[in-house]
């Protein structure tokens, strides 16, 4: 963006589709924070072991892995708008489906179509984003990602509150679906509405080049962020000794710095610039997962996940506003590329850490992929604006 851009007022209907397409990312949120609460009560309900919720929770990111393809195809040819709004409503559905629904064939199809939505709305929605920041010609992805994070912190704590009232058996989650359903439908109007570009790729293609690249590099970022989801509370046990409760604000503490500095990212971007505020949120990651594995002192290591709450906040908005800019592709197909390979990352590393924890210990593991964060802050030029 050259500078003279950077201080043209955006009118007042980009800044309607600016708030409305905030407002879905913040929905996608809670959605996935309201899902988050209630596993413990499918998994009862479904009177299914561990093993068989495992095979479900993966059923939901194949879903996510199989449709993100296909969603910058959709998004080429319809339009982001289209797109992100129909895809809205399917996940208001499925949301409302997956706690609803009795019988594991059921709750395996319901499963699948949950992450399938999901995942063509994450391409959807970014690749909109991506067109409301160009239109607004400021930094504005972070902010976006920003509502996303917090929409999961209010689902999950909505959710809480929910099971405690005596909604848990699906009704508080049929409740959730429609309020999604209903203001979508009232940000429609609002979505910014672009034309597909003629000369960009529609359909679906292998990664390749740019595209490609970013896409490892948000593979790396999601990573971190999947080992954290399943072994932050088991190494603040073992290093620390922490109680099961204690250990539990670990994730806590990475979940809430990584929102708070999203919202601060895009000021941090116009100022600093893309590349900069990429290095250091590398390097951050590095010394964050460093300080957390190396402490037994849990105040310590629980700075160390804030810290790479800090620093991931605002890669992954970084890696998906280059990727809607990918010459030669569409904003949607640029955004299914990293969507996807960050998707695998996010679903591959825990399982691969554990085996290279059974091996040694995870402190070890998560010591290894410490090294994403230098990889991502060495190639910080990919995207520089």
């Amino acid at each position: 963006m050259k500078p003279a851009e950077l201080l043209q007022p955006a009118s007042a209907a980009v800044n309607r589709a600016r708030w409305s397409i905030s407002t879905i990312f913040l929905l996608n949120g809670a959605g996935i924070g309201l899902w988050a609460a209630h596993v413990p009560l499918v998994q009862a309900r479904a009177g299914i072991d561990t093993g068989v919720l495992g095979f479900l929770l993966l059923t939901i990111a194949g879903g996510a892995i199989a449709a993100m393809p296909l969603a910058g195809g959709l998004a080429g040819k319809w339009g982001t708008r289209t797109v992100a709004l129909a895809s809205a409503w399917m996940f208001s559905i499925t949301t409302a489906l997956l706690m609803n629904v009795d019988g594991l064939p059921a709750l395996f199809l319901a499963a699948f179509a949950f992450g399938a939505s999901n995942g063509v709305l994450d391409v959807s929605m970014n690749a909109n984003a991506s067109e409301v920041e160009t239109a607004r010609g400021v930094p504005t992805m972070s902010s976006f990602h920003g509502f996303y994070s917090l929409g999961g912190l209010l689902g999950a704590a909505l959710g809480g509150l929910m099971i405690r009232a005596g909604l848990g058996d699906g009704r508080g989650a049929l409740m959730a679906g429609v309020t999604i359903a209903l203001v979508v439908a009232a940000c429609a109007p609002f979505v910014l509405k672009a034309a597909p570009s003629p000369h960009a790729e529609s359909h679906f293609a292998l990664p390749r080049g740019p595209a490609l690249f970013l896409g490892l590099l948000g593979m790396l970022c999601f990573a971190v962020e999947g080992a954290l989801v399943d072994w932050s509370a088991l190494l603040l046990t073992e290093r620390t000794k922490a109680d099961p409760a204690s250990a539990a604000l670990g994730y806590s503490a990475f979940s809430i710095a990584m929102a708070a500095c999203r919202f601060a990212g895009d000021r941090l971007v116009l100022r600093f610039g893309a590349m900069r505020v990429m290095v250091l949120g590398g390097l951050g990651m590095f010394c964050g997962l460093l300080l957390a594995v190396l402490s037994t002192h849990f105040v310590l290591s629980a700075c160390g996940f804030a810290l790479i709450g800090l620093s991931a906040a605002n890669v992954v908005p970084l890696i998906f506003s280059a990727a809607a800019r990918t010459p030669g592709m569409s904003a949607g197909g640029g955004l299914a590329t990293v969507a996807t390979l960050g998707y695998a990352g996010l679903l591959l590393a825990p399982p691969l850490l554990g085996s290279i924890a059974a091996h040694t210990n995870i402190a070890v593991a998560l010591g290894v992929l410490s090294i994403s964060g230098i990889v991502i802050a060495a190639n910080a030029r990919i995207v520089k604006q």
